[in-house]
């Protein structure tokens, strides 16, 4: 191998790529990451992205590609968070993330409490989060408690730091108005990447984000002190919205050489 190629094998941490994650999966050593949380096209639902599938069957086949090389390079304590939709959650977990070998822990319900209604099912006010991990991995519990309803304040049973979180996440979606907001058309608040970081890794540890999207998550591991290796396929996204999120995160230019 010459010197160029060598040079663009290694990856740098803290780096958004404008590339396919499979790709940047492929050039990541095996066990060396510890939180991988994808938000992945949902099949058929909002934005081109989700239409490129063909049939449910190609959507799977894609996604056990990306997800394969997401356990190849996870370490025995990581930790994997993957987003869906009520039409696919169930069969990325049959047929892609149970065959893999991970340890399934939750399913993670995101209560947004809005949504349009339909003339032949209830309205859709949530979508789905798959929490799998490797046989070490340990919920940092303190670290994304929440506070107790009101009453029994007195109660001795409870920790004073709070309730441990459960798996519904209460959360607004992004709205138009909202300071975070940055106009990508499914973009996930900060909150909810917040708290996957804050229960499954570590200051300093590495995330793998291989779909960026809107970037919440790499603001979050900037926020937090983890480190990061992003991928995102749409090169508009990475220029007009990622990047100078970053730099508002951050108060200077963004150096994403």
């Amino acid at each position: 191998m010459d010197i160029l190629k060598e040079q663009q094998a290694v990856l740098q941490r803290n780096h958004v790529y404008n590339m396919d994650c499979i790709q940047v999966l492929k050039r990541l050593p095996a066990q060396s990451v510890d939180l991988i949380i994808a938000d992945p096209p949902y099949y058929r639902m909002k934005g081109n992205f989700d239409f490129k599938f063909q049939s449910a069957r190609e959507y799977l086949e894609w996604c056990s590609a990306w997800a394969a090389e997401c356990y190849r390079v996870m370490k025995p304590t990581g930790a994997f968070y993957c987003w869906g939709s009520a039409r696919m959650i169930d069969r990325l977990s049959v047929y892609v993330f149970d065959p893999l070998g991970w340890v399934k822990r939750n399913l993670i319900v995101w209560n947004y409490r809005t949504g349009r209604p339909g003339k032949a099912s209830y309205r859709y006010e949530t979508e789905f989060l798959w929490f799998y991990s490797n046989l070490q991995h340990e919920i940092n519990q303190d670290a994304v408690r929440i506070p107790y309803s009101p009453g029994n304040e007195k109660d001795k049973r409870k920790n004073p730091k709070g309730k441990s979180c459960g798996n519904v996440w209460e959360c607004s979606r992004v709205n138009p108005n909202y300071r975070e907001a940055t106009g990508h058309p499914t973009q996930k608040p900060e909150k909810l990447g917040e708290r996957m970081i804050l229960a499954s890794s570590r200051p300093g540890d590495l995330v793998f984000i291989p779909f960026a999207g809107s970037g919440s998550e790499i603001v979050q591991c900037i926020r937090h002190g983890r480190d990061f290796i992003a991928a995102e396929i749409n090169a508009s996204y990475v220029a007009d919205i990622i990047l100078p999120r970053l730099e508002k995160a951050i108060g200077k230019e963004w150096k994403n050489l």
